[in-house]
């Protein structure tokens, strides 16, 4: 099977898991070896996906992954139907695959025809995979398999984000009642702004159009925090409220 074959086998694989709602054994196939191969096969998947692009998510390559590949970060698509807007305080239901599944509170930004229309919100990315132990399978996975994202839940906009400067923005997240990561920011806005640039450098570098009203979803504040379908988690934003997330089974496309 030549390269491009190979490519075209993993896209076609891991879209149907999706589809199907169903777990993998592994991976299917050989890894890619470096981002540019795994980026083309998310490509592919995006290309036959049945939903068009609505945001992306930016997340971290691991620590140790650093001395392999040359960026610090990945991006992945999300789809307008699973992004899902929240009011604080109410309860959002998302769907998960039975492979792998977190939840990450991130700043999320909205785009607007210009940098200085930007705006931001808060919300979850719903980490989600037919493939249960991608994280420990490294970036390369992770960007294969559509950057490891099950859905955005889209949180209240943060008014006059750019002077809004609180000394401490203390974010913590929940699962079933337990205290899973938190975190104290002390230069709001700073890291989600290096993540933004980022992304419309990978943008430019692989011919992604991001248009007015794309989101970017930044990264994970207090970390990654797997869990499963049917747990409750919360995520808490300092003084501006907190967003309730119920997880439930994803079920096959028609």
């Amino acid at each position: 099977m030549g390269a491009e074959d190979m490519l075209s086998s993993i896209s076609s694989a891991l879209v149907q898991a999706r589809r199907q709602a169903v777990a993998l054994d592994g991976f299917p196939g050989a890894l890619p070896v470096t981002l540019e191969a795994a980026y083309d096969v998310q490509a592919r998947s995006r290309h036959i996906w049945t939903d068009q692009v609505g945001g992306w998510k930016v997340g971290g390559v691991p620590a140790a992954y650093l001395d392999k590949f040359d960026e610090t970060r990945l991006a992945g698509p999300i789809f307008r139907k699973n992004i899902l807007t929240a009011n604080w305080g109410e309860v959002t239901s998302m769907p998960v695959y039975p492979g792998f599944a977190a939840v990450e509170g991130e700043l999320v930004f909205c785009l607007g025809e210009d940098e200085q229309d930007d705006r931001l919100h808060v919300g979850v990315e719903i980490a989600s995979s037919p493939l249960p132990a991608i994280n420990d399978m490294g970036p390369i996975a992770v960007i294969c398999d559509f950057g490891n994202n099950g859905g955005l839940i889209l949180g209240p906009e943060i008014e006059d984000w750019r002077s809004y400067k609180p000394s401490v923005f203390k974010v913590v997240t929940e699962i079933e009642g337990g205290i899973v990561g938190q975190t104290e920011m002390r230069n709001f806005g700073e890291d989600a702004l290096v993540a933004l640039a980022f992304m419309r450098r990978h943008a430019k570098q692989y011919g992604i159009d991001l248009p007015a009203g794309t989101y970017v979803s930044t990264g994970a504040i207090t970390g990654v925090h797997e869990t499963a379908a049917g747990s409750r988690s919360e995520v808490s934003f300092g003084d501006l409220g907190t967003l309730r997330i119920h997880l439930v089974p994803a079920e096959p496309m028609p």
